[in-house]
């Protein structure tokens, strides 16, 4: 106990008391509040505490130089200082050099009926030290701290004080135990309070304490001393806390704000008090609020702002799961990425001024972005040149948006497109995922497209006679790098080749219709085929009887391949008149109502109907 709090507990004891001696009975309310810790966070727990009581019973500081009327100490007992002071600096009583075994200190009889309490101050010297402050180092030399209750004729032990700092319920016997301590500087070893609550056999109308060494090296070793001692004996008390409890302890509190807490401790009886207060200093404590974006795709990156009540000076413990810092230091605000798709997680905890913030945490989605990509099976050709695209995206998207790059558009995942112009396109993708990641992929000059080459062809005849069977053919095709013909001739060595134009001629073995194709290729490869039909007309040859009767034979005048001949056929009879005439003749004419006989006839035939025959036609019908 402090001087403070002596000075105010006893203040009026000590001016009732001046000029007495030290051993006092009075009847006083004393309370003593305390907190542990008196600084704290908000919320944090604060356990508080009090002693107090009304119907104080004893107190004997020996500052009189005397044991104290009736109380027996053993002969050479010292009332001074002589090693060194407590921490009232009075003066104490000292069982010093000059004091034989067993080394006691003796009460008179007190009424300690009810829940009493005695306390006192104690101090071992140290060992080594000079006498007579030698110190107790052996285990059985220790002090006792008993109680009797048939006048001193018995006694029983409350405590014994281990040489090494140890408080033991009973007493080793001397003798029986010499082992020595081996660390010199005990609790002992410093003047400190103890107390102990008296025990329930020991609670009579009469009962005495001692305090007793039953053995030591030598009366100049092992040297003790004690002060202040007192019992408390409670009587019906009232407490009251200024928050609300009505006991020496409460329950834990957990201020938020700084707090002074006040018990105050009635006697029901004199209508004495006492208060006391222990103030709380309370220190906010920072919130680790923040904000961030979810879901998210992989290919971007959260910012993350704090929200909190956090201050400049504050530290702030950060984790990005799975994360990484692209920017960003204290309380932020930071840029993250997140390379892995998942639920990541962030956490916060931030400290100021000692106090921590519970932890905040929240969740990031992140979502895995399709990397855009494509294929096309032929990325060149020749107009119309149609592509096949195939997408490769990973991982696949469900929505595509194709830019052609001829203007048209598609929203199909592998489309096909026909291109009809010549030229260089672009083609980009732009894949999206089913939570709306995307990404777009661009190939510039990707599909390239030639122009194609147009083939046509001029025959010069387009018929003619196999008298004449040389046909000239011509072309103004444009951007031909290579020209193949097939003149449908294959009885004819050359049949095929790859002459030039403008002017290429053939010679048909043979007469007929004829299909002549013309194949033109470009530098780039691209083809066009021409088509055209000649003829080649055969000579006719001619019959000069016809027997019109029906039989089918004979029947008409027949002129062998005159279908295939534009011709003029004129009749005439023997006197010259005409009696036929035809244009194009067809071998149909079976003489008519012409009667039997010999008939001339004129045939001009050809292509520009240059060829003349003449001949004799007779007519037999029986």
């Amino acid at each position: 106990m402090t001087m403070t709090t002596r000075t105010k507990i006893f203040s009026i004891i000590l001016i009732m008391l001046a000029g007495f001696y030290s051993v006092s009975v009075q009847a006083q309310c004393t309370v003593t509040a305390a907190a542990y810790p008196t600084t704290v966070c908000a919320g944090d727990p604060v356990t508080l505490t009090s002693t107090g009581a009304c119907g104080y019973l004893m107190y004997n500081d020996f500052n009189n130089g005397t044991a104290g009327a009736g109380w027996v100490a053993t002969t050479g007992v010292s009332f001074s200082n002589p090693c060194n002071p407590t921490a009232d600096g009075t003066i104490y009583m000292w069982m010093g050099s000059a004091v034989p075994i067993p080394r006691t200190l003796t009460t008179i009889d007190f009424n300690v009926n009810g829940a009493c309490e005695i306390r006192f101050d104690m101090k071992y010297s140290t060992q080594s030290q000079s006498s007579p402050c030698e110190g107790i180092d052996e285990y059985d030399e220790g002090i006792t701290l008993q109680y009797s209750i048939n006048g001193g004729t018995s006694w029983v032990d409350i405590a014994y004080f281990r040489p090494d700092g140890v408080i033991l319920p009973n007493a080793i016997a001397p003798g029986s135990n010499n082992t020595s301590i081996t660390n010199y500087t005990t609790p002992f070893t410093v003047w400190d309070n103890y107390s102990f609550p008296v025990p329930s056999a020991a609670q009579t109308n009469s009962t005495r304490f001692r305090w007793i060494q039953q053995d030591y090296s030598s009366m100049a070793n092992d040297h003790w001393g004690l002060d202040n001692i007192e019992i408390l004996c409670p009587s019906n008390v009232l407490v009251q806390w200024s928050h609300g409890p009505t006991v020496f302890d409460p329950p834990t509190v957990y201020p938020t704000s700084d707090t002074t807490y006040t018990v105050t401790i009635t006697d029901t009886v004199s209508g004495l008090t006492a208060v006391d207060s222990v103030h709380i200093d309370v220190k906010p404590v920072p919130s680790s609020d923040f904000n961030v974006v979810s879901p998210i795709c992989s290919d971007l990156f959260s910012t993350i702002n704090y929200t909190g009540t956090g201050s400049s000076a504050s530290s702030f413990n950060w984790l990005f799961s799975g994360g990484s810092i692209l920017s960003g230091t204290g309380a932020g605000p930071y840029t993250v990425s997140w390379p892995v798709s998942g639920t990541m997680f962030v956490s916060l905890e931030v400290t100021d001024s000692g106090c921590v913030s519970p932890v905040t945490y929240d969740s990031v989605v992140v979502q895995t972005t399709p990397v855009a990509g494509f294929v096309a099976d032929d990325i060149n050709g020749c107009a119309p040149h149609t592509v096949n695209f195939t997408d490769l995206s990973n991982p696949s998207g469900t929505i595509w948006n194709w830019t052609l790059g001829d203007g048209s558009n598609s929203n199909i995942q592998n489309p096909s497109h026909t291109y009809t112009t010549p030229g260089l396109y672009d083609v980009t993708l732009a894949v999206e995922s089913p939570e709306g990641c995307n990404d777009t992929l661009t190939y510039t000059n990707y599909i390239e497209v030639y122009e194609q080459p147009v083939a046509n062809i001029s025959a010069d005849p387009l018929t003619t006679s196999i008298m004449d069977p040389e046909i000239i053919f011509s072309s103004n095709s444009m951007g031909v790098n290579d020209w193949f013909w097939n003149f449908g001739d294959p009885g004819s060595l050359g049949n095929n080749t790859s002459m030039l134009p403008p002017s290429v001629s053939h010679v048909y073995s043979a007469d007929g219709h004829f299909l002549v194709m013309l194949v033109v290729t470009s530098a780039n490869g691209c083809v066009d085929t021409a088509y055209i039909n000649v003829e080649v007309i055969a000579e006719p040859s001619f019959y000069n009887i016809i027997t019109p009767d029906g039989n089918g034979q004979n029947d008409v005048f027949e002129i062998l391949n005159a279908e295939r001949i534009p011709n003029e056929l004129v009749v005439f009879n023997r006197w010259g008149k005409k009696v036929y005439e035809a244009t194009n003749y067809q071998n149909d004419w079976d003489g008519g109502d012409l009667s039997d006989g010999t008939y001339y006839y004129i045939f001009i035939y050809g292509v520009e109907l240059q060829n003349e025959y003449q001949g004799t036609l007779t007519i037999m019908r029986k």
